[in-house]
């Protein structure tokens, strides 16, 4: 039987769960900001509606945040064996590169999304575009930490 020691993904997980602390605070912040926002053009309706968009926006990007979380789990949990030789850790270090290029890209995608759509007082649906973005962003971040801790967990389980 294998022997795996989870030490580093037992800190990636404790990280994970002081990010995501940290990006419910900005989410929280930024929801207050836009709330005063649309306060201030008197499209009070539009913020119910622009967490609405968000969460749908979350809900679809769901599955390929799982997929990479499950992929990251994967590369950490084959790290993790005791016994790792220098070609099967350059191996997973591409891996992990790789999944390291994806996160960046969506990371990416999103960051040119926000710069690139109008500022608010530019017109009133500007205040929506960019506030949908904004939530989805930090909602799709937290799924992604929360997909990897929860897949993390399970397979310190199952090996264990």
């Amino acid at each position: 039987m294998a022997s795996y020691d989870f030490t580093r993904l037992r800190r990636l997980t404790i990280i994970h769960n002081v990010v995501q602390v940290g990006l419910l605070g900005l989410l929280m912040f930024m929801a207050y900001n836009f709330m005063l926002a649309f306060a201030k053009y008197g499209m009070s309706g539009l913020f119910v509606k622009s967490f609405i968009m968000a969460v749908v926006v979350q809900l679809i990007c769901m599955y390929p945040a799982w997929w990479l979380a499950g992929k990251d789990v994967e590369v950490e949990v084959e790290t993790s064996l005791v016994g790792v030789t220098p070609e099967q850790l350059v191996a997973l270090r591409r891996r992990r590169l790789l999944g390291d290029i994806w996160k960046l890209s969506a990371l990416g995608a999103f960051v040119v999304f926000i710069f690139m759509s109008p500022s608010v007082e530019k017109g009133r649906a500007a205040s929506l575009f960019l506030s949908v973005s904004y939530y989805s962003f930090l909602l799709v971040a937290i799924t992604y930490f929360q997909c990897f801790n929860f897949i993390a967990k399970k397979r310190r389980r199952e090996l264990a």
